[in-house]
């Protein structure tokens, strides 16, 4: 059941302060470390200590503003960290990387519009080496961020493609879905359209609900606003292969296969709190609480309804001239609390949850905690409270 309240109390931060704009915080999916990109380097900090583990420097010219662990890559804490491989061919400033769940896949996206994914073709662990599979070009302005979907039961239970799914977020206000059908082509399978701004990011469900059959997808923009997504669950596949079309669903290309569409819909969008653009969100895969911040500096905290209600629309195929009626669970969310100026005056770029790894923990390795990352240099853990559910 949902919490009715919360509380949220800043910890001491991580040491030493970076006295520079950081940029973006990433615990390890197992290890007790987290990651912290700022200026040309990046900071990997003990959540034992609370203090710098190592930094990594080299390589990068100018700000380093993303940053990703490959879940495949064994025990970092007792590495020594060393720059092996630069990866090029963007034509301007890159803006987000994602590991896929398997490691062997590397997505990346730009300015310069376009998603790169590379593939993973060395022999061994020692041997680093990629190569690019596809260049994605269709979005129509820079690219913000990427996501793999997570590696959960059901990702692929419908589908004949790929099990790997990537999503990217862009300035031209849109999102778009990605597949790898039978021959091996990267398309794109959905154009998710609402916000009226920038889409800064985005955020796969890490724990589906019981009875869903793929993960829902949460955005967030320079509207102000953040939004789930759910992808239509029909009770009959739909994997007629032979169709073409002379339409387009959604700015899909008129050369998509109408068994590679999927119909996506805004099923939620969280109240909203934030007076300027929303640059992070965060999903629990514990509670389900799901956390923001953003240019304003405010941190807030939401809960999803465990109520849900059936909502009936009329979805039109465009190609076949055919009405269809689709039917979403639609649920509510409500704020539980906020805290303005987490980071004083300074903006707030990123926040994460995190497992506690420090002495004062009471379940040291599975309590959660929040972590934020501003303009001010600080990486700010946060104390979580809820009160009992309803």
């Amino acid at each position: 059941m949902a919490p009715t309240s919360a509380s949220i109390t800043a910890l001491a931060p991580l040491k030493p302060d970076l006295h520079e704009r950081a940029w973006a915080s990433v615990p390890h999916p197992t290890l007790p470390l987290i990651a912290t990109a700022h200026g040309k380097a990046v900071t990997v900090f003990s959540l034992s200590t609370a203090s710098a583990h190592s930094v990594l420097t080299g390589g990068h010219t100018r700000s380093v503003r993303s940053i990703a662990w490959n879940d495949d890559d064994g025990d970092a804490t007792s590495k020594e960290w060393e720059f092996t491989l630069v990866l090029e061919g963007h034509d301007s400033e890159i803006k987000s990387c994602a590991f896929s769940p398997s490691g062997s896949y590397l997505a990346t996206c730009s300015r310069d519009k376009s998603v790169w994914i590379w593939e993973d073709i060395g022999a061994s662990e020692e041997d680093d080496e990629w190569e690019t599979i596809a260049v994605l070009n269709e979005h129509e302005g820079d690219v913000k961020a990427v996501a793999w979907c997570p590696d959960v039961p059901g990702r692929n239970a419908r589908r004949s493609y790929s099990a790997d799914v990537l999503a990217s977020a862009s300035y031209d206000n849109t999102v778009r879905i990605w597949r790898e059908d039978g021959d091996a082509e990267w398309v794109c399978v959905a154009v998710l359209e609402g916000h009226e701004g920038t889409v800064w990011g985005l955020q796969w469900e890490p724990r589906p609900r019981e009875g869903d059959r793929f993960p829902r997808l949460l955005t967030f923009s320079a509207d102000n606003t953040i939004r789930v997504w759910t992808l239509k669950q029909d009770d009959e596949a739909e994997e007629n292969s032979t169709g073409g079309g002379a339409g387009a669903l959604g700015g899909i290309p008129n050369t998509m296969r109408r068994s590679l569409r999927e119909e996506w819909t805004c099923t939620s969008v969280l109240p909203k709190v934030h007076t300027r653009d929303i640059y992070s969100v965060t999903w629990s895969a514990q509670t389900g609480l799901v956390a923001s911040t953003g240019s304003d500096g405010i941190v807030a905290l939401y809960a999803e309804d465990s109520e849900q209600h059936v909502t009936t629309t009329d979805s039109q195929d465009q190609t076949m001239g055919n009405t269809e009626e689709s039917k979403q669970q639609q649920t509510s969310w409500r704020l539980l609390t906020s805290q303005p100026g987490a980071h004083g005056p300074f903006e707030v770029n990123h926040i994460t949850w995190c497992r506690r790894y420090d002495a004062a923990s009471e379940r040291r390795g599975e309590e959660e905690m929040l972590v934020t990352t501003g303009d001010d240099g600080i990486v700010r853990p946060w104390q979580v409270e809820m009160d009992a559910p309803r």
